[in-house]
């Protein structure tokens, strides 16, 4: 595919994307918490098990592991990068993501990659891979516990019908990209030929994530890479979905194992809405919609999303100082003339994986915020 011209966004749109982002993190919030009695939410927080708090965050950082293992398997093909930058890369970049609003952290870790030899359009590729195996995978979790709810399960309406927005979103996806890893050139001609009469701009973005995502595949190219790749993501989201039922306990005891993950999932897709910093306001909405169908009021879903939001804030923090740490000489450097100028590699599939559904606290930005051209690392400790 032919690289696409740099664009730059607009400074006026990117602070009106800005502040629509803050209303959205305030409505959430209001959303969900305007039934809840804020001296309910402080005596239930009162009642936290330090011993649970722990191991929640070292499931988080045992995590965080598992995740920087499996971007190591599609990143290691790509370029000389050692295994210290690839985690230092990881150590900042997915709390980048974490932290910044807009997705804009995504592109953290495809730059300072880039600094250890690996094409950043091959970098963001990978994203686009993650990113699509756990929309996936969570997507399928979600169906999967979700049938198995009894028919008397208290389920929102509001809920069913975001999950059938998504399971059309996500499985017309999965049918597309199947389509088009099968064959490629008959599925381009065709998705071009069909889109470029009416939306130019989207039959490009839309072209540009498919060619990053079959770019990403092409890293785990035996079998055996791509079982681990695939038992990686299995493991990490079901830790992640367990350790939250764990801490979900100290605030409401009964509650079902399988609540945990089926909780997770519907907070992943809460956070793909493009929100204030830190996923505020949709984290603790997607906590209320995914305890409700089990019965569990306001208040208890109040005060595990805040308590999960605590622990995921310090955890975050905790990594990238590590990672700052970790990084090799360069990796987290003042930007010189070759970081700022945009990457001569930054093709079309590397610019339409900030169009990729985000599915954890690691996000895919959001394209029109944010362009690719400039260095974020750069930027961020230049200033």
């Amino acid at each position: 595919m032919s690289a696409a011209s740099p664009r730059k966004g607009s400074p006026l749109g990117l602070v009106a994307k800005g502040v629509v982002a803050l209303l959205i993190s305030v409505a959430a919030f209001w959303w969900a918490f305007h039934d809840v009695e804020m001296d309910d939410i402080s005596e239930r927080l009162r009642q936290t098990s330090p011993t649970i708090v722990v191991l929640f965050f070292l499931s988080q950082v045992g995590n965080h592991l598992l995740r920087t293992w499996r971007w190591s398997l599609l990143i290691r093909p790509l370029g000389p990068a050692t295994p210290r930058a690839i985690f230092a890369a990881s150590s900042i970049g997915f709390p980048a993501t974490f932290f910044l609003p807009l997705r804009l952290g995504e592109f953290v870790r495809p730059a300072m990659i880039r600094r250890s030899g690996v094409p950043f359009a091959g970098a963001m590729a990978s994203v686009v891979v993650e990113r699509v195996a756990d929309g996936l995978f969570n997507l399928g979790l979600f169906f999967a516990l979700l049938s198995a709810m009894p028919a008397s399960a208290p389920v929102p309406d509001d809920l069913r019908t975001y999950a059938m927005i998504a399971l059309v979103l996500f499985g017309g996806a999965f049918i597309v990209l199947i389509l088009t890893v099968i064959m490629q050139r008959p599925a381009f001609a065709l998705i071009e030929r069909l889109l470029k009469p009416v939306a130019p701009g989207l039959s490009d973005r839309v072209l540009g994530l498919l060619g990053a995502f079959i770019d990403g595949l092409k890293a785990l190219k035996t079998p055996g890479q791509l079982a681990l790749f695939i038992a990686l993501t299995c493991a990490f989201w079901l830790i992640n979905g367990f350790a939250t039922w764990y801490l979900a306990t100290t605030y409401i005891p009964d509650l079902p194992v399988w609540a945990g993950p089926f909780a997770t999932s519907v907070v992943i897709f809460a956070i793909m809405i493009p929100a204030g910093p830190a996923f505020a306001g949709t984290l603790e909405a997607g906590f209320k919609f995914g305890l409700a169908p089990y019965g569990v009021a306001a208040g208890p879903s109040a005060a595990l999303a805040l308590a999960n939001h605590a622990i995921l804030l310090t955890t975050m923090a905790l990594l990238a100082g590590v990672g700052f740490m970790a990084a090799e000489p360069g990796q987290v450097a003042k930007a010189s003339k070759a970081d700022a100028d945009p990457a001569p590699e930054a093709t079309a599939g590397a610019k339409a994986a900030a169009a990729s559904p985000n599915p954890h606290p690691e996000a895919a930005p959001d394209p029109a915020a944010t362009t690719g051209e400039r260095d974020p690392v750069s930027e961020t400790t230049a200033s």
